[in-house]
């Protein structure tokens, strides 16, 4: 599993808008709207190589614990809500 684009983050009060830029861009039309948690995990995604799924949600958990010091079960529910709506988006491969 890995982000199908390349993202530009621009903060807009307390929602974080992430816009595809790259040769790819023009295949994503839209704008990804995420919180704190959301944009740090976009943002650590896009520097993990290709995984698993449940690699990656382990590895985000893990680091999201390490960055916001809240409990892996907290750690993995915000993971997972981020990947459902980045594949909803249609933006993970």
């Amino acid at each position: 599993m890995r982000l199908l684009y390349t993202f530009r983050f621009q903060q807009m009060g307390e929602t974080c808008l992430a816009a595809a830029i790259g040769q790819n861009a023009h295949l994503f039309n839209g704008i990804l709207q995420l919180n704190e948690v959301g944009h740090f995990i976009v943002s650590e995604l896009a520097g993990l190589p290709d995984m698993s799924e449940q690699e990656i949600a382990t590895t985000l958990a893990d680091r999201l614990t390490k960055e916001y010091a809240v409990d892996l079960s907290t750690a993995q529910s915000a993971v997972q809500q981020v990947l459902d709506y980045l594949k909803a988006e249609q933006v993970l491969a």
